[in-house]
């Protein structure tokens, strides 16, 4: 009898499902008849199963923190790529289309006691100007470079904006001499005064942005190296990926501004461009990284529970 209910009772869950068949069906309910215990044991199986709260929501709660985290992030990313985009549109659009020299692009004229006013044709929308002593004339001759440009932003923003002028003022009454930079490789172009110079002067681009960018190429592959030395340690592996992404962030903006080249004829507004577009970037990169390792985190927490 024993040997039978220990049968019974290993049929009693399907027979409880009525997942057994018409034969199976009829010999439990012969034995049901004669056995209590077995019975009993029917009852016992087809009564409602009361689930048992778990007691440590710790699990959980981590869970709603991290994404809640998650959500946060994500927004504040959002906010930040979108920021990225428009300087970085901004500064491609605006970087300086400088022009040719012709007859037409400037007009200087002597005002007061040794002043010159320089007014620019309508092509120019912005301009910048160097006075310096001549080295040759012992301080008592003066140069002034002139440069101008225009920019895709100011050809589509900017129409109608009239003629730019300017008034220069020499530190002393001395002659002054103006020569256009045409930045574009060749030599500057006589325009007023006295041509006292022997030979043209050329100004050359700045070669400053391409010894930054190797510095960070170099710093990346440092790093690379020490991530590849330091992976099986989380932490510090964590914080190397961490600083990383600002060279490759730097990288991604030199690129935006500059292109391919390494130098410029506009250091300042460049160098100033790519660092502020690198750090948006970078801090755009870096919470990219805190969300894919909170989605690792949460996938880590769901298998405990």
């Amino acid at each position: 009898m024993r040997n039978e209910c220990n049968i019974i009772r290993d049929i009693l869950p399907l027979y409880a499902e009525d997942m057994v068949s018409d034969d199976t069906a009829d010999y439990v309910n012969e034995h049901l008849e004669k056995c209590e215990a077995c019975r009993k044991e029917l009852e016992q199986i087809k009564k409602p199963q009361t689930v048992i709260p778990a007691t440590d929501k710790s699990p959980l709660i981590s869970i709603e923190k991290k994404l809640k985290a998650k959500r946060i992030q994500t927004i504040v990313l959002t906010a930040v790529f979108v920021a990225a985009i428009l300087v970085s549109a901004f500064a491609v659009l605006d970087a300086p289309i400088y022009l040719p020299y012709t007859e037409d692009l400037m007009t200087v004229e002597p005002i007061g006691d040794g002043y010159l006013e320089i007014t620019f044709d309508e092509s120019v929308t912005d301009f910048d100007y160097n006075i310096h002593s001549d080295p040759e004339s012992e301080g008592m001759f003066y140069i002034c470079d002139v440069e101008a440009w225009t920019s895709t932003w100011d050809k589509w923003f900017s129409k109608g904006g009239g003629k730019l002028s300017t008034t220069v003022y020499p530190r002393e009454p001395y002659p002054i001499t103006v020569m256009y930079t045409p930045n574009d490789g060749g030599e500057n172009i006589f325009v007023y005064g006295e041509n006292t110079l022997d030979g043209g002067c050329t100004v050359l681009p700045r070669a400053s942005l391409g010894f930054y960018l190797a510095v960070v190429v170099i710093a990346l592959a440092v790093l690379i190296a020490a991530w590849f030395a330091l992976r099986k340690k989380d932490r510090v592996r964590v914080w190397v990926e961490r600083i990383a992404l600002y060279p490759i962030a730097y990288i991604i903006s030199h690129f935006i501004v500059s292109g391919f080249s390494t130098v410029s004829y506009s250091l300042q507004r460049n160098f100033s461009l790519i660092v502020l577009i690198s750090l948006l970037l970078y801090c755009a990169l870096l919470l990219v990284h805190n969300i894919l390792s909170i989605k690792r985190e949460i996938k880590q927490l769901n298998k405990l529970i």
